[in-house]
């Protein structure tokens, strides 16, 4: 009888106190779930499964769901229509990633580690940080930063060739010369490491991703970052959960 009443008494005192109930899905003001905004945009959430450098689900990421700010969303949304039209689609890795991610991926670099050549294959783990592969503070917490890549519509793009660097590849995207998250030096947007096929397409990321006013991080050709972004200066640590 006692736990039939409570939920009872527990939403009286939520009404009292002049709360709400906590809602599962329930994001900060001002960030939306991609889904809603931009359907057609493929997800493919690295940090909320194992298919990642860490090899586990990260903190905050209890639903494989691309988060973002209403207006950055809005801005890919933009971008996946100028997309389409040249024969692409977009291809999400990464958003808006909690801060408590960002902190427990410090901690796994502090705890030291070889090379693994399927993600860092010149760099020892404890080396990540230092290299500017991973860092203490990142955009991707500030809900206005993605990580994409692009699907190739028109025609059969080729993937047969071998990666510049690290031993995988993504599937159903274009050969951009280094999968996401590949730690290495031919991930650089302008590397001339990899393929000049991977630097063209590298180049036609990043000229969409312009006409949505997303700035490229040279580091990776992955990374961009909404230009005005609205919340330039603070970091969010809400879980990414299910609707």
């Amino acid at each position: 009888m006692k736990d039939r009443i409570r939920p009872f008494y527990l939403a009286v005192f939520f009404l009292f106190a002049g709360m709400t109930m906590p809602v599962a899905g329930e994001l900060a003001h001002g960030f939306v779930y991609l889904r809603d905004v931009v359907p057609d945009i493929r997800q493919d959430m690295r940090y909320a499964s194992r298919n990642n450098f860490m090899r586990k689900r990260l903190p905050g990421y209890r639903a494989a769901e691309c988060v973002l700010t209403e207006v950055a969303a809005k801005a890919l949304g933009r971008v996946q229509n100028a997309a389409v039209e040249a024969g692409y689609s977009l291809v999400v890795f990464d958003c808006y990633r909690p801060q408590s991610a960002v902190d427990a991926m410090v901690a796994w670099v502090r705890t030291g580690g070889g090379t693994d050549p399927a993600y860092f294959p010149k760099v020892t783990q404890d080396r990540l940080i230092d290299q500017g592969y991973i860092g203490a503070k990142s955009s991707h917490a500030r809900g206005s930063t993605v990580d994409v890549a692009l699907d190739v519509l028109a025609g059969v793009d080729d993937l047969s060739r071998p990666f510049a660097a690290c031993t995988r590849r993504d599937r159903d995207t274009g050969d951009f010369g280094t999968p996401f998250d590949c730690f290495d030096p031919a991930s650089q947007t302008s590397s001339q490491a990899v393929p000049r096929r991977a630097q063209a397409l590298r180049r036609t990321l990043v000229k969409l991703m312009q006409r949505g006013k997303f700035q490229n991080y040279p580091g990776e050709w992955w990374h961009f970052t909404l230009q005005g972004e609205p919340f330039p200066n603070r970091s969010f640590d809400f879980p990414i959960e299910r609707r």
